[in-house]
């Protein structure tokens, strides 16, 4: 009996194919800068592989594209964006938006600091990165444009600020990478917090310099009562994330049944709160919710099957073997593959990236000493700068396309976060405390 790895649907792993796929590669980037869609993109590379490589058929290509978006986890994804629908289209992102312009607009480079604060705020319904930049990113660029900030600028800003979506609670990568590891779902929820916290005030400092030195608009300052009058009008909206993460860290439902909750209770608060969306408001919610979980689903889905193509060919392996070589150092390691980490960020959908690498570099990484909760935080983290930089960012394109900017405008911008954000990633990575501190006092 011919045994399962030579099947015709899972055929054994090679590794002599690099330099194919290597030049698969640039035609596909080749393809993707004279404007083909980023998915297409994704797909072109395992097809055209596929259709010179005797070893495995076509057939392969629909089924690890299924296979990639068969996953428990991924069913929160689809609510979290009707909950930056909803929010939208039913009055809560503009009052979320609304107090923090009561809050912080007065300080130099006001509304960039309002479009931080205001994705740490919503950061707590959504879980996504992509949910954020695609829900309230149009409010904030618009908003900044008519204040006199450059299109490049509020879409750096806002592409960069998306990211606290993916590490704050209640964080999809986060709950996925629990799920492949075998990691407490609820503990690296709870050590989100501080990093999620810790990344929105670098960014309030890089604005606040970036506002000194380049003479960024001001707004007067919002009298006590405004603030309070606003924050009450804000207030339903705000209590979203202590729900959540009190359902999730009390036992009530699981991380994947939050975002239901989440769902749930933004229906709810903009149908009989705010009362500013009706049925056929509702509806349209709901059609623009699927129309963008296609477009989601269709990246991870082409980001899957390019993921289980560098997997069969033996990439990741090759570059697990190489980490492997460093030892048992801690901070080399740690180094190693935050390198490896954002170098995949660049290429991959940072989920993708998860069920690709996680498997692999965990134990690595975890058996020399470091701790899987930070470990787990870490490998978050650097995925989700790759939200943000060429040629794949997924924040990066949508920013993009509201702003209606060439990718080029965009990193004049973009490399101040990027930068500050790897500083940041050092941070997590050499500071166990940042990402420990909460875990370790509830769960003592």
């Amino acid at each position: 009996m011919m045994p399962a790895t030579t099947s015709p649907t899972n055929p054994p792993p090679i590794s002599n194919r690099a330099p194919m796929l290597a030049l698969v590669i640039l035609f596909a980037l080749v393809f993707m800068i004279a404007g083909g869609p980023v998915f297409i993109t994704l797909l072109l590379i395992p097809f055209l592989f596929l259709a010179i490589e005797p070893q495995a058929p076509m057939l392969l290509l629909p089924q690890k594209f299924f296979g990639a978006i068969d996953s428990f986890p991924l069913m929160a994804v689809p609510f979290f964006v009707l909950v930056g629908q909803v929010m939208n289209q039913g009055g809560i992102t503009d009052r979320i938006f609304t107090f923090a312009n009561s809050l912080i607009g007065h300080v130099r480079g006001g509304l960039a600091q309002v479009n931080i604060l205001a994705s740490l705020l919503l950061a707590g319904m959504s879980g996504s990165s992509v949910a954020d930049a695609a829900g309230i990113g149009r409010i904030e660029i618009e908003a900044m444009r008519r204040d006199g900030y450059t299109p490049s600028f509020s879409a750096a800003v806002t592409a960069a600020s998306s990211t606290i979506g993916g590490i704050f609670p209640p964080s999809i990568s986060l709950v996925i990478i629990g799920a492949i590891t075998g990691t407490s779902i609820s503990q690296l929820l709870l050590a989100g917090i501080v990093p999620g916290l810790l990344m929105t005030m670098a960014m309030f400092v890089l604005v606040a310099w970036l506002g000194y030195r380049r003479g960024f608009p001001t707004h007067p300052r919002s009298g006590m009562t405004k603030i309070a009058r606003d924050f009450a009008s804000a207030l339903p909206a705000l209590l979203a994330p202590v729900i959540l993460l009190g359902g999730i860290l009390s036992g009530v439902f699981t991380p994947t049944e939050a975002s239901a909750v989440a769902a749930v209770y933004a229906i709810v608060v903009a149908l009989f709160v705010y009362r500013e969306i009706d049925l056929r408001g509702l509806f349209k919610a709901f059609v623009d919710t699927a129309i963008a979980v296609a477009a989601i689903f269709f990246l991870i889905g082409a980001a899957g099957t390019l993921s289980w193509l560098m997997t069969w060919i033996n990439v990741p392996q090759q570059l697990a073997a190489s980490l492997g070589g460093l030892g048992q150092s801690p901070a080399l390691l740690l180094l190693a593959s935050m390198v490896l980490l954002l170098i995949l960020g660049l290429f991959l959908e940072s989920n993708a990236a998860l069920i690709l690498v996680a498997p692999i570099l965990f134990p690595i990484v975890t058996q020399a000493g470091v701790d899987p909760v930070q470990y787990g935080v870490v490998t978050v983290f650097a995925l989700a700068v790759g939200l943000i930089t060429p040629p794949f960012g997924m924040c990066m394109f949508i920013t993009m396309s509201i702003a209606r900017i060439s990718m080029i405008q965009f990193l004049t911008e973009a490399w101040n976060f990027i930068l500050i954000l790897m500083v940041t990633l050092v941070a997590l990575a050499y500071v166990p405390f940042l990402s420990l501190a909460l875990p370790s006092y509830f769960f003592r």
